[in-house]
């Protein structure tokens, strides 16, 4: 398992955190199953659904970005409008969710304090709001809210889908993955199609990579800066978060949209930041973050390294990063950018395992002390 047997896991703290990375591939089959189970209950929902109600999908922190991540593809073949407003913003702004929507509450725990209240506060101003709760956690007050209502919509994630581990690895994607798949069921069939690209470029990534990114965060590189394009930007914010997490504050972290880089933020090549640039793989955006990669490598300082993730291998003749980390999976200049999403964020999640073991923090609970919680603590008025 990632170049390392259980044994060794267990010694790092970190068997857990490993065990929910590479179990991904075979989670998000098990998702597409059990929500195809349930096409009579999500038809249902839709059905009862007024037509002119848009979405809102509301969370924080990585479950946020796992909305972030899916939104794009979800415009791009939903006729509602669709809108993922953070729970931390609706708490202290309640007036931007409307009466009249259909709230997508997601959240690992299911127990989110921000996201709760939000849901309650507008099942009790609004009854009969419909309600998606997408959680890992079935026993969760938001698996309830959406259960308990002839209105809501709750389906079970895979077992196995959160472990224990602190890190939302598993419970990322497989959120991800159930947004796209909850919220667009006439579109099942495209999802069915990506479904293998994505499961046999996970497989090649980690089988291939686990090793050289193992050695690569053995070196003191602290001061990281994530960037990528439109869905890839999501993905972006989360390495910066998983990087920051599984570190336990030890590693100095940013991000950034790809091209609003070069609009001042890239001036961080001129010091030792390592720059991971996320690569899309539709040709008209990727030779834009193609074009943004060079100048970076071009540019930087000798302390600075630059870091390209990409769907599949580069040309022999382009240069554009220091190291490079691809899925060999082609077929993905075919679809969206936010089906990149779902397999690039396994580098975060590989990169931030292995940082933290590099740092002596232990992955599956980096913060001992307890300033950082799997659920936060938070007084919500």
């Amino acid at each position: 398992m990632l170049n390392h047997n259980e044994s060794w896991w267990k010694e790092k703290g970190a068997a857990l955190t490993a065990a929910a990375i590479v179990n991904q591939p075979r989670l998000w089959q098990e998702g597409f199953t059990q929500i195809s189970a349930q096409r009579p209950a999500v038809d249902a929902f839709w059905k009862q659904c007024d037509a002119n109600s848009r979405i809102i999908i509301t969370g924080a922190g990585s479950s946020l970005l796992a909305a972030q991540a899916s939104v794009n593809w979800l415009r791009s073949v939903l006729s509602r409008h669709v809108d993922v407003i953070a729970a931390t913003d609706l708490v202290l702004a309640p007036e931007m969710l409307s009466g009249k929507c259909i709230l997508v509450s997601v959240s690992s725990s299911g127990n989110t304090p921000e996201t709760v209240k939000v849901v309650e506060r507008q099942l009790a101003a609004h009854p009969g709001t419909p309600h998606i709760a997408i959680t890992n956690n079935a026993q969760s007050r938001l698996a309830q809210l959406a259960s308990q209502q002839p209105e809501g919509l709750f389906i079970a994630v895979p077992e196995g889908t959160s472990n224990g581990s602190f890190a939302a690895t598993s419970e990322f994607t497989i959120p991800m993955w159930y947004i796209m798949l909850l919220l667009a069921p006439a579109c099942w069939s495209e999802l069915e199609r990506v479904l293998p690209v994505l499961q046999r470029g996970a497989t090649y990534f980690l089988n291939n990579y686990a090793a050289d990114i193992e050695q690569w965060a053995a070196v003191p590189r602290d001061n990281m800066v994530a960037v990528g394009a439109l869905s890839l930007k999501a993905i972006a914010c989360e390495t910066s978060l998983k990087l920051l997490e599984m570190g336990n504050g030890n590693i100095m972290t940013a991000w950034h949209s790809m091209l609003e880089f070069r609009h001042g933020p890239k001036l961080i090549i001129n010091r030792d930041a390592t720059v991971v640039g996320y690569i899309a793989a539709r040709p008209e955006i990727r030779r834009y973050d193609l074009d943004m990669m060079s100048e970076l490598t071009g540019e930087r300082s000798a302390a600075a390294q630059i870091i390209g993730i990409g769907h599949d291998a580069l040309p022999a003749d382009h240069h554009v990063c220091d190291r490079y980390y691809h899925f060999a999976s082609p077929e993905l200049a075919q679809y969206h950018e936010s089906f990149s999403a779902m397999l690039y964020v396994l580098f975060a999640q590989v990169a931030g395992l292995y940082r933290a073991i590099a740092l002596g923090v232990t992955p599956d609970n980096p913060s001992r002390d307890g300033k950082v919680a799997k659920v936060a603590k938070v007084t919500v008025y």
